[in-house]
């Protein structure tokens, strides 16, 4: 059930959960799943925040190649796979591309072919082969390809807005939308939230996985925690023919993803000479489709500390775009490069921890500093870490 609730009112459930993102809303599912009462607050009508601002890409190789995240991935897309059977929340295998622009990156796709490609499914492609498979391709560019057929994509706030009614439809979840949390107490027997309209909600634990909220909620535990924010920009054309038929990554995206750490060749590619435009905001091409024809452009990397952050994350910088876009327009031909929309996104880091935890008082859970592998594995961990604080 959706629940608005009147002012000054009690609730009370098993598992409150603060934040309906992708750590949030499958926090809230496999605690439901697992038979208790479970309620999801969110601030906004449905999430616009980090989960939302993303290219949709489900990519194995985003994470190391063998450890628990790798098994994230893995559990991921089986759980996205699973739901989308059961309920349309808009998954659909598509696949990666990676277009390798130097011999260099040609070797380190190589070496990853020939030592993965039972257990990723991939297919290197050489340089003759993707040009004819995708005359997309800028000839220039273009040393060879390795593809990942079996990586999924969806549009992250179409699938939030049908998962979370899915949940609540099928679980005994009910959700609160359009209500900020602004505390968080806990004693001995329960753990008690409180809304700006004074609503209170009671529960035997509370999970925060608002993101960057939890420095409202928690402030003397933010500041000692070490997380950093991560500004991206972002970009989408007007809509246009059907020519993309998988997610596309660059030459520069061989360098950033961790599962290429595990090539020989891999430490040389540091060692390239590349813009230092580039190197400064943290640039990896990729390019996704959208199903009504427009192309997502992205991506930039900018690290602060929110004391620097906050005095002007929500500006553009239009340097970057152009950095983006030059070599973006040297890596692939488009019908238009027509721009329709900027955007910025905005997810926690840490710089020691894939993912940031901590439990307060035994009952209060934070949940956060994902980084930009959320939607990658955001379900897979949120299984994991359900059974390891509820047992």
């Amino acid at each position: 059930m959706m629940n608005s609730l009147s002012p000054k009112s009690t609730r009370h459930a098993d598992i409150i959960v603060i934040g309906a993102g992708v750590f949030g809303t499958f926090h809230a599912y496999f605690a439901a799943q697992k038979g208790y009462k479970t309620l999801l607050i969110e601030r906004n009508t449905y999430p616009s925040d980090a989960s939302t601002r993303n290219f949709g890409m489900i990519v194995r190789s985003i994470v190391e190649t063998s450890g628990e995240w790798s098994t994230h991935v893995h559990t991921s897309q089986e759980i996205y796979q699973s739901i989308q059977q059961q309920h349309d929340i808009g998954v659909q295998i598509k696949g990666s591309l990676y277009i390798a622009s130097t011999d260099l990156e040609r070797t380190v796709l190589q070496e990853f072919a020939q030592a993965y490609s039972s257990a990723y499914n991939c297919t290197f492609l050489d340089v003759t082969e993707a040009l004819h498979r995708y005359p997309f391709i800028q000839k220039s560019y273009c040393r060879a390809a390795l593809l990942f057929p079996d990586d999924l994509t969806l549009e992250p706030r179409r699938m939030l807005r049908q998962l979370i009614p899915y949940i609540v439809q099928t679980a005994s979840v009910e959700y609160i939308p359009n209500t900020t949390i602004v505390a968080v107490e806990s004693s001995a027997s329960q753990c008690l939230a409180r809304d700006t309209k004074g609503n209170t909600y009671t529960a035997d634990r509370v999970l925060i996985c608002s993101g960057a909220e939890y420095r409202t909620l928690f402030p003397e535990f933010f500041l000692r925690s070490g997380l950093k924010i991560c500004k991206l920009q972002m970009m989408q054309t007007v809509p246009q023919p059907q020519i993309l038929p998988h997610s596309i990554l660059s030459g520069l995206s061989i360098e950033r993803y961790p599962a290429f750490k595990s090539c020989p060749s891999y430490p040389l590619l540091q060692e390239q000479p590349v813009d230092q435009r580039i190197r400064d905001f943290g640039i990896h091409l990729l390019f996704k489709q959208a199903s009504d024809g427009s192309i997502i452009i992205g991506d930039s990397h900018e690290y602060s500390s929110f004391e620097v952050a906050n005095t002007g994350e929500e500006s553009t910088n239009c340097l970057i775009n152009e950095t983006v876009l030059s070599y973006g327009q040297r890596m692939i031909t488009l019908p238009t490069w027509d721009i329709q929309k900027l955007w910025n996104g905005y997810y926690l880091i840490h710089p020691g921890r894939q993912v940031y935890t901590e439990t307060i008082e035994d009952r209060i859970h934070i949940i956060t500093g994902i980084a930009g592998k959320g939607m990658s594995t955001g379900p897979g961990f949120s299984r994991q870490h359900i059974e390891a604080v509820l047992g």
